[in-house]
């Protein structure tokens, strides 16, 4: 695939429905994780460190589309920038 058309099934993936059902059981999953660290003062150091990776792990999840884009929008635009100054006569 080129990176355009990732950058088209990327924007197709933010806009479904089945993103739409992954963000909203990840965003349970975070409260959900950040409510068991807050409800259990006993709780052990490692089961804390725990909850707190699941946590990061599911916002970069969350995240993931956003930076995707970023990547293939910088490749395309360095890759126009490239294609640009091997032939500047070209749009001529």
């Amino acid at each position: 695939m080129s990176q355009r058309s990732d950058l088209k099934a990327i924007d197709s993936l933010e806009k479904s429905k089945g993103w739409a059902y992954v963000k909203n059981v990840m965003d349970q999953e975070i409260v959900s994780a950040a409510n068991q660290i807050a409800e259990h003062r006993k709780m052990e150091i490692d089961e804390i460190n725990f909850r707190r990776g699941a946590i990061w792990a599911a916002q970069r999840l969350l995240n993931l589309p956003d930076r995707l884009r970023l990547r293939l929008e910088n490749e395309v635009a360095l890759n126009s920038a490239k294609a640009e100054l091997e032939n500047p006569n070209a749009e001529d």
